[in-house]
């Protein structure tokens, strides 16, 4: 009897086990099964995405400089590839679209297995050829893709910029794209790539057997929003083309014991708004979607890339003596030192040439010479005929006034710091284009920085001079007179010199510069203005703030000229300027650099002085003098703004 209740146990066991599986088949093949069956069928397709065309890039007058165009393009789905056709197929395309076997076969196995991958554009001719042979190239299409056309060549390519393929980081962060898509890399196109990028179009499709079985309808891309940027087209082109000819004219000069000039960069700016009206930097490159790996790197060597309006690092030189004369204008208790050669009453200083010093601290210079030395001597100046000749020695005095003050706890060792950081040097200025620099302003603090930076890597760049990490303390006295006058340690970039002038010249309002004013549609309508926030506004009485306009339509004029007392520095390069000369301001400067090399040539120019609206920062790197080189080439671009027929570049006078 045990064993027959055991048995029967057991047979009730397998009677309920079999009848829970028989239900659960019931389920899964009656009541669930079509849901299941379309589940399955949904798996099979295969979803592709399709790239829109990006939108127009056009400048501020609706000029067009970028767009795209639907182009054929071969590509290969290596799903419907077998291992032993990929030889043949490699060899077909290399053949019909003579590109190299190695680089088909690289193309290949970087798109993984299964993968889909572009090999490149074609001609309507060679993609007719590539139809009529589609049974001999398994896995190839022909599709249709959006190309960048841009019709404005070398002209304006670092404010547009270039495409390429995404790279790691780029899919990480968005993965709609394809990694054979063209997204912005550089510029504009960079900067506002999702804005002109569009909406991805879809269609699906079913493989069996490495055979398409079935398609079905997706969507279809939609075109990007187009940008209209701040920049004059003719503006921009009258600037670059300047600058070459400041490049050319410096070099047929220039001291021979020098290398040539071969890099510069300029900025025109609109002190009111903030809009970048031209934006250059010489080498240049003509914008691209596509480029073989050999000439990018030959653009890289060349440091075509570069954009040196942003992102070049130069002593700002005199052309931060405005600076400086504001800061000690409008600073209470900030005056020149009680020395042999300077009347702190009457703020005058004797500008013969030649600065005897003090010892201010261990390491600094005792005797500086001034720019003009021993040709000639200017004698006693006060400020606004110091900033008209450039006479160092003045300047020089007023960072040694800051610093005996500072000694005596009067004012702050940063005064003259903190007014430059106020107008924007020190900082990146926030321009809607990528791989700005921010520049350095010497102080104490960065000093120490420096030099604990040297000490914990010895191998590493040579921020200072190996002396100072003995000294008690790297920053002396006279780094705070080199400052005075923008050299030293002092670096900025000509859009941080060209937003410090549009302040001063404005009233004393900062905003950050924009290069894109507008975001449209595809019709043409607005979809967004772009503005320029402030930043800050600094304490710039109007007293001041005229007197420096006054002062700054002095450099540009001869002495016989207006209320001016002295021949200022660009007076021989504007001579021929023409009618508004009276309406003209600006700055020379040259910047002294170590090695046996030449200086950078600055000039900032401001139109029209009495009502600004211009600002104009031109640097020749390695050019020479601002007065002579940077100057001309400033003077060119102004009777363009100012509407006078522009004359030839030719050296002015060698001058600060």
């Amino acid at each position: 009897m045990r064993f027959a209740a055991r048995l029967g146990v057991l047979g009730l066991v397998f009677v309920a086990m079999f009848s829970v599986l028989g239900l659960r088949l019931w389920f899964i093949q009656v009541a669930e099964g079509p849901a299941i069956a379309a589940a399955a069928e949904e798996q099979t397709w295969i979803e592709k995405k399709t790239q829109a065309p990006r939108g127009n890039i056009l400048d501020r007058n609706g000029d067009l400089l970028a767009t795209s165009r639907i182009v054929p393009a071969v590509w290969v789905d290596r799903t419907f590839v077998d291992v032993e056709e990929r030889e043949g197929l490699i060899q077909m395309l290399s053949a019909m679209l003579a590109i190299d076997p190695e680089v088909l076969n690289e193309m290949y196995e970087d798109a993984g297995i299964n993968g889909r991958f572009e090999v490149t554009t074609v001609s309507p001719e060679i993609a007719y050829q590539i139809v009529e042979s589609l049974d001999e190239l398994p896995g190839v299409e022909i599709v249709k893709v959006p190309e960048r056309v841009y019709l404005s060549g070398p002209t304006l390519a670092h404010v547009i910029g270039h495409l390429g393929t995404p790279n790691a980081d780029d899919l990480e962060a968005r993965p709609d794209l394809h990694r054979e898509w063209r997204i912005g890399q550089f510029g504009v196109e960079k900067e506002y790539d999702e804005v002109l990028g569009g909406t991805p179009g879809t269609y699906e499709y079913r493989v069996r057997q490495g055979e398409v079985i079935d398609q079905r309808a997706g969507s279809e891309p939609a075109v990007g929003n187009s940008i209209e940027l701040t920049i004059d087209l003719d503006l921009q082109q009258i600037v670059e083309l300047a600058l070459e000819d400041g490049i050319a004219l410096s070099n047929s000069v220039k001291d021979r014991k020098f290398p040539d000039a071969t890099r510069a960069a300029a900025v025109v700016l609109d002190v009111r708004t903030f809009e970048v009206l031209a934006l250059a930097s010489v080498p240049d490159f003509h914008p691209f979607a596509r480029i073989s790996s050999e000439d990018f790197e030959a653009l890289k060597a060349d440091q075509a890339f570069n954009n040196l309006a942003i992102a070049g690092l130069y002593p700002p030189a005199s052309t931060f003596k405005a600076i400086t004369y504001t800061a000690f204008e409008e600073i209470d208790g900030l005056r020149l030192p009680d020395d042999d050669d300077v009347d702190p009453v009457a703020e005058e200083v004797d500008c013969d040439g030649e600065l005897s010093l003090p010892d201010l601290a261990d390491g600094s210079p005792q005797v500086k010479h001034d720019w003009y030395w021993p040709e000639w001597e200017y004698g006693w100046l006060d400020i606004h005929e110091a900033l008209t000749v450039s006479c160092n020695i003045f300047f020089w005095n007023v960072g040694l006034g800051a610093w005996h003050l500072h000694n005596d706890g009067l004012v702050g060792e940063t005064v003259l710091q903190d007014w430059a950081k106020d107008l924007g040097y020190g900082s990146k200025t926030g321009v809607d284009l990528a791989a700005e620099s921010g520049g350095a302003v010497p102080t104490r603090e960065l000093f120490e920085q420096w030099a604990e930076f040297m000490r914990e890597n010895p191998d590493g760049p040579v921020l200072l001079d190996e002396s100072r990490l003995q000294a008690g303390n790297p920053f002396f006295g006279g780094d705070l007179m080199d400052f005075a006058i923008g050299q030293g340690a002092f670096t900025a970039t000509p859009l941080q010199v060209a937003v410090s002038y549009a302040a001063l010249a404005n009233g004393g309002t900062v905003r950050e510069p924009r290069v894109v004013r507008r975001i449209l549609d595809s019709e043409g309508n607005t979809v967004e203005r772009i503005s320029s926030p402030i930043v800050r506004t600094i304490p710039l009485s109007d007293e001041v703030h005229q007197a420096l306009l006054h002062d700054l339509h002095c450099v540009v004029v001869d002495i016989r000229r207006d209320s001016c007392s002295r021949r200022g520095t660009a007076a021989e390069a504007f001579l021929d300027f023409g009618p508004g000369l009276d309406r003209i301001g600006g700055k020379t400067g040259t910047a002294q650099v170590s090695g046996n090399l030449d200086s950078h040539a600055w000039f900032v120019g401001i139109a029209p002085i009495d009502t600004p609206r211009f600002v104009v920062a031109v640097v020749i790197e390695h050019g020479g003098s601002g007065g002579g080189i940077a100057a001309p080439v400033a003077r060119h671009i102004l009777q363009y703004i100012m509407g006078n027929e522009p004359t030839k570049i030719i050296a002015g006078e060698d001058t600060d």
